[in-house]
């Protein structure tokens, strides 16, 4: 029976070295995100510069709770012996954040959940 549970315990924890990390933005990547407001509606644009084109960017949605917005990108990181040109890559997105009452909010830019940017913003 002892044995059992130490081969369980050593099971869970090799089942918990072999899960993937989602990997993180290269260091060299700037973030930037400016909010806009057309007609009635605010917009928040966000612009990655990534190291090459072989690096991309995925939007994946976003949700408003109360006064916080959340944006959530998924990152990928180039395969192994990729050959890529080398050059700057910039990724532009653009969130339509609808119309937004009146107040202070915080957004928050995520990628691979991972805060990158924290943005606050005023709507009068």
């Amino acid at each position: 029976m002892r044995m059992l549970i130490v081969l369980l315990a050593l099971a869970l924890i090799l089942m918990g070295c072999g899960a993937k990390k989602k990997p993180t933005l290269p260091s060299s990547t700037k973030v930037g995100a400016v909010m806009l407001k057309e007609n009635d509606t605010y917009k928040l644009y966000v612009i990655f510069t990534l190291p090459n084109p072989c690096h991309k960017i995925v939007y994946r949605g976003m949700s408003i709770y109360s006064d916080k917005i959340i944006v959530h990108y998924e990152y990928f990181p180039p395969k192994p012996d990729t050959v890529c040109i080398q050059k700057l890559e910039v990724y532009n997105t653009t969130v339509n954040l609808g119309n937004l009452k009146k107040g202070e909010y915080t957004i928050y830019i995520y990628v691979n959940d991972r805060i990158v940017k924290k943005l606050r913003f005023n709507v009068k």
